[in-house]
Protein backbone atom coordinates (compact mmCIF):
# COMPACT_ATOMS: atom_id res chain seq x y z
CA UNK A 1 0.00 0.00 0.00
CA UNK A 2 1.38 3.73 -0.77
CA UNK A 3 2.08 5.97 1.67
CA UNK A 4 2.99 9.94 1.61
CA UNK A 5 5.04 11.35 4.14
CA UNK A 6 2.09 13.82 6.08
CA UNK A 7 4.70 16.93 6.43
CA UNK A 8 5.18 15.69 10.28
CA UNK A 9 8.53 13.97 11.97
CA UNK A 10 7.89 10.04 11.95
CA UNK A 11 4.15 10.47 10.97
CA UNK A 12 2.97 8.68 7.29
CA UNK A 13 -0.15 9.31 5.58
CA UNK A 14 -2.25 6.63 3.41
CA UNK A 15 -2.43 8.20 0.10
CA UNK A 16 -5.97 9.05 -1.55
CA UNK A 17 -5.34 5.83 -3.96
CA UNK A 18 -4.59 3.30 -1.11
CA UNK A 19 -7.35 5.05 0.54
CA UNK A 20 -9.44 4.41 -2.97
CA UNK A 21 -7.90 0.47 -2.99
CA UNK A 22 -8.85 -0.51 -0.11
CA UNK A 23 -12.83 0.41 -0.13
CA UNK A 24 -12.64 -1.12 -3.54
CA UNK A 25 -11.35 -4.46 -1.63
CA UNK A 26 -13.99 -4.12 0.62
CA UNK A 27 -16.98 -3.87 -1.21
CA UNK A 28 -15.81 -6.68 -3.37
CA UNK A 29 -15.29 -8.90 -0.42
CA UNK A 30 -19.11 -7.93 0.78
CA UNK A 31 -19.94 -8.66 -3.03
CA UNK A 32 -18.67 -12.07 -2.21
CA UNK A 33 -20.65 -12.28 1.14
CA UNK A 34 -23.74 -11.70 -0.89
CA UNK A 35 -22.79 -14.37 -3.43
CA UNK A 36 -22.54 -16.74 -0.17
CA UNK A 37 -25.79 -15.37 1.09
CA UNK A 38 -27.46 -16.42 -2.15
CA UNK A 39 -25.92 -19.95 -1.91
CA UNK A 40 -26.31 -20.63 1.97
CA UNK A 41 -30.58 -19.23 1.90
CA UNK A 42 -31.02 -21.60 -1.61
CA UNK A 43 -29.98 -24.39 0.55
CA UNK A 44 -32.56 -23.73 3.27
CA UNK A 45 -35.41 -23.64 0.78
CA UNK A 46 -35.90 -20.09 1.21
CA UNK A 47 -36.66 -19.00 -2.63
CA UNK A 48 -38.16 -15.68 -2.27
CA UNK A 49 -34.98 -15.36 -0.03
CA UNK A 50 -32.87 -16.47 -2.63
CA UNK A 51 -34.81 -14.28 -5.45
CA UNK A 52 -33.83 -10.70 -3.19
CA UNK A 53 -29.88 -12.05 -2.03
CA UNK A 54 -30.26 -12.93 -6.53
CA UNK A 55 -31.22 -9.00 -6.92
CA UNK A 56 -28.99 -7.62 -4.81
CA UNK A 57 -25.90 -9.36 -5.86
CA UNK A 58 -26.94 -8.64 -9.22
CA UNK A 59 -27.34 -4.72 -8.62
CA UNK A 60 -23.93 -5.00 -6.90
CA UNK A 61 -22.01 -6.58 -9.54
CA UNK A 62 -23.73 -3.74 -11.72
CA UNK A 63 -22.24 -1.17 -9.96
CA UNK A 64 -18.74 -3.01 -10.13
CA UNK A 65 -19.24 -3.31 -13.23
CA UNK A 66 -19.77 -0.01 -14.87
CA UNK A 67 -17.42 1.73 -12.08
CA UNK A 68 -19.93 3.60 -9.38
CA UNK A 69 -17.47 5.78 -7.36
CA UNK A 70 -16.09 4.02 -4.59
CA UNK A 71 -17.87 5.78 -1.77
CA UNK A 72 -21.19 4.99 -3.17
CA UNK A 73 -20.34 1.24 -4.05
CA UNK A 74 -19.52 0.43 -0.76
CA UNK A 75 -22.95 2.35 0.41
CA UNK A 76 -24.52 0.46 -2.20
CA UNK A 77 -22.22 -2.84 -0.86
CA UNK A 78 -22.73 -2.64 3.06
CA UNK A 79 -26.79 -1.06 3.10
CA UNK A 80 -28.33 -3.14 0.42
CA UNK A 81 -27.10 -6.58 2.10
CA UNK A 82 -27.91 -5.59 5.29
CA UNK A 83 -31.65 -4.52 4.22
CA UNK A 84 -32.02 -8.27 2.73
CA UNK A 85 -30.68 -9.68 6.07
CA UNK A 86 -33.16 -8.04 7.77
CA UNK A 87 -35.67 -8.21 5.60
CA UNK A 88 -34.86 -12.18 4.81
CA UNK A 89 -34.44 -13.23 8.81
CA UNK A 90 -37.57 -11.30 10.07
CA UNK A 91 -35.03 -8.81 11.76
CA UNK A 92 -38.02 -6.31 11.32
CA UNK A 93 -40.28 -7.90 13.47
CA UNK A 94 -38.07 -8.36 16.45
CA UNK A 95 -37.22 -4.06 16.06
CA UNK A 96 -40.19 -2.03 14.18
CA UNK A 97 -38.41 0.73 13.68
CA UNK A 98 -35.37 -1.43 11.71
CA UNK A 99 -38.07 -1.17 8.57
CA UNK A 100 -37.98 2.44 8.50
CA UNK A 101 -34.26 2.83 9.28
CA UNK A 102 -33.27 0.61 6.41
CA UNK A 103 -35.44 1.48 3.92
CA UNK A 104 -34.60 4.98 3.82
CA UNK A 105 -30.60 4.03 4.14
CA UNK A 106 -31.05 1.22 1.53
CA UNK A 107 -32.99 3.09 -0.84
CA UNK A 108 -31.03 6.01 -0.40
CA UNK A 109 -28.05 4.11 -1.33
CA UNK A 110 -29.92 2.71 -4.42
CA UNK A 111 -30.97 5.91 -5.68
CA UNK A 112 -27.29 7.02 -5.42
CA UNK A 113 -25.79 4.50 -7.37
CA UNK A 114 -28.96 4.53 -10.24
CA UNK A 115 -28.01 8.54 -10.52
CA UNK A 116 -24.54 7.49 -11.33
CA UNK A 117 -25.53 5.01 -13.70
CA UNK A 118 -27.38 7.14 -15.88
CA UNK A 119 -24.71 9.64 -15.76
CA UNK A 120 -22.46 6.87 -16.36
CA UNK A 121 -24.49 5.77 -19.35
CA UNK A 122 -24.91 8.84 -20.20
CA UNK A 123 -28.72 9.50 -20.21
CA UNK A 124 -27.51 12.39 -17.93
CA UNK A 125 -25.15 15.32 -18.09
CA UNK A 126 -22.46 15.17 -15.38
CA UNK A 127 -23.30 16.55 -11.91
CA UNK A 128 -20.94 19.66 -12.93
CA UNK A 129 -23.04 20.35 -16.05
CA UNK A 130 -26.30 20.26 -13.72
CA UNK A 131 -27.47 22.90 -11.99
CA UNK A 132 -27.10 22.22 -8.17
CA UNK A 133 -31.07 21.48 -7.23
CA UNK A 134 -31.34 19.12 -10.26
CA UNK A 135 -28.90 16.79 -8.63
CA UNK A 136 -31.07 16.05 -5.58
CA UNK A 137 -34.67 16.19 -7.04
CA UNK A 138 -33.26 13.35 -9.60
CA UNK A 139 -32.04 11.58 -6.54
CA UNK A 140 -35.10 11.90 -4.61
CA UNK A 141 -37.07 10.83 -8.02
CA UNK A 142 -34.89 7.90 -8.88
CA UNK A 143 -35.72 6.90 -5.20
CA UNK A 144 -39.77 7.66 -5.34
CA UNK A 145 -39.32 5.13 -8.01
CA UNK A 146 -37.21 2.46 -6.97
CA UNK A 147 -39.56 2.34 -3.44
CA UNK A 148 -42.29 1.73 -6.41
CA UNK A 149 -41.14 -0.84 -7.80
CA UNK A 150 -40.44 -2.71 -4.72
CA UNK A 151 -43.88 -2.00 -3.44
CA UNK A 152 -44.96 -3.80 -6.29
CA UNK A 153 -42.93 -6.71 -5.81
CA UNK A 154 -43.63 -7.17 -1.87
CA UNK A 155 -47.67 -7.09 -3.30
CA UNK A 156 -47.27 -9.54 -5.88
CA UNK A 157 -44.80 -11.73 -3.97
CA UNK A 158 -47.60 -11.81 -1.13
CA UNK A 159 -50.93 -11.38 -2.87
CA UNK A 160 -50.08 -13.65 -6.07
CA UNK A 161 -47.12 -16.10 -4.89
CA UNK A 162 -48.66 -16.76 -1.73
CA UNK A 163 -45.31 -15.09 0.49
CA UNK A 164 -46.01 -13.75 3.54
CA UNK A 165 -44.33 -10.63 3.48
CA UNK A 166 -47.12 -8.98 5.70
CA UNK A 167 -47.27 -5.54 3.77
CA UNK A 168 -50.11 -3.38 4.51
CA UNK A 169 -51.42 0.32 3.46
CA UNK A 170 -50.00 1.52 6.30
CA UNK A 171 -46.52 0.11 5.99
CA UNK A 172 -46.24 0.64 2.15
CA UNK A 173 -46.80 4.09 2.75
CA UNK A 174 -44.60 4.40 5.64
CA UNK A 175 -41.70 2.98 3.24
CA UNK A 176 -42.56 5.07 0.70
CA UNK A 177 -41.92 7.95 2.88
CA UNK A 178 -38.77 6.81 4.20
CA UNK A 179 -37.69 5.81 0.66
CA UNK A 180 -38.20 9.30 -0.26
CA UNK A 181 -36.16 11.10 2.79
CA UNK A 182 -33.20 8.65 2.33
CA UNK A 183 -33.22 9.06 -1.50
CA UNK A 184 -33.33 13.10 -0.46
CA UNK A 185 -30.11 12.44 1.94
CA UNK A 186 -28.38 10.70 -0.69
CA UNK A 187 -29.03 13.39 -3.51
CA UNK A 188 -27.35 16.27 -0.80
CA UNK A 189 -25.08 13.74 -0.09
CA UNK A 190 -24.46 13.75 -4.37
CA UNK A 191 -24.42 17.24 -4.27
CA UNK A 192 -21.09 17.70 -1.72
CA UNK A 193 -19.38 15.41 -3.45
CA UNK A 194 -19.98 16.85 -6.51
CA UNK A 195 -19.18 20.40 -5.26
CA UNK A 196 -15.09 18.52 -3.71
CA UNK A 197 -14.30 18.48 -7.20
CA UNK A 198 -16.05 15.02 -8.05
CA UNK A 199 -18.44 17.34 -10.47
CA UNK A 200 -16.89 15.91 -13.74
CA UNK A 201 -17.69 12.26 -13.00
CA UNK A 202 -18.05 11.36 -16.84
CA UNK A 203 -14.55 12.77 -18.28
CA UNK A 204 -12.83 11.18 -15.42
CA UNK A 205 -13.92 8.13 -16.57
CA UNK A 206 -13.45 8.54 -20.45
CA UNK A 207 -9.77 9.65 -18.91
CA UNK A 208 -9.15 6.61 -17.35
CA UNK A 209 -9.77 7.49 -13.89
CA UNK A 210 -11.99 5.95 -11.36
Amino acid sequence: MSRARSGYPGVVSTSPSSVVRAVTVVADVLRLAVLAGVAVVALSNDVEGAVRFTLVLLILLTARRFRIPPPFDLAACLLLPLATMASVWNWYRQLLWLDWVMHGMATGALAAMVYLLLVRGPLLPSPHEQRRASIVILTTLVGMAAGVVWEFYEWFAEIVVGVHIGVGYEDTIADLAMDTLGSLLAGLGLLAWAAHGHGDYRGRLLAGES
